[in-house]
């Protein structure tokens, strides 16, 4: 045994330092990794507000990024949807495919609320005609949490006169 004092060499010191700087950038990022991703899928009607128009049963996924706050959760969400069932209109089909990406906050509790806001493209199609189109998107509904699923029945305006009615599962 030898009686001299112990002194750190500088490798140690800065393993040290790495270590614990690591350790309080995980804590640090605690609340980020908490964050939740989730991915759904719903359907419903497209509801075209013209005369002789046959509305088209569309479907749709979704996936999100949502974080916790003290009154529910705010996220933004992808949603893509497409004709399924093609309406009518003047004996040629009609359908609408959507793009978007909205801002959404739910409530807390088992039954909750959802409003969502945010950027959508869409593509009307009459025949042989299409048309596109791109701006805001409002949507609001009531969900129900019942385990690892929730179900929603949402009301989205995909322009002035088309309306979604959808119902939805999300994981």
């Amino acid at each position: 045994m030898s009686n001299t004092a112990y002194t750190p060499s500088y490798t140690r010191t800065c393993r040290s330092a790495l270590i614990a700087g690591m350790m309080m950038a995980g804590l640090a990022a605690a609340p980020m990794a908490a964050a939740d991703w989730y991915f759904g899928a719903n359907t419903g009607p497209m509801m075209i507000d013209t005369a002789g128009v046959g509305d088209p049963t569309n479907a749709g996924v979704l996936v999100g990024h949502e974080w916790g706050v003290v009154l529910g959760d705010v996220g933004v969400q992808g949603e893509f949807t497409t004709s399924i069932n093609k309406g009518d209109y003047a004996g040629n089909d009609v359908s609408v495919d959507t793009q978007a990406v909205y801002g959404v906050f739910r409530t807390a509790g088992a039954i909750y609320l959802v409003a969502k806001a945010g950027f959508l493209h869409e593509e009307v199609t009459i025949g042989s005609v299409s048309a596109t189109d791109s701006g805001s998107s409002l949507g609001l509904g009531v969900g129900f949490s019942l385990g690892l699923a929730q179900f929603e029945l949402e009301y989205t305006q995909i322009e002035q006169d088309i309306g979604y009615v959808s119902v939805g599962i999300r994981f």
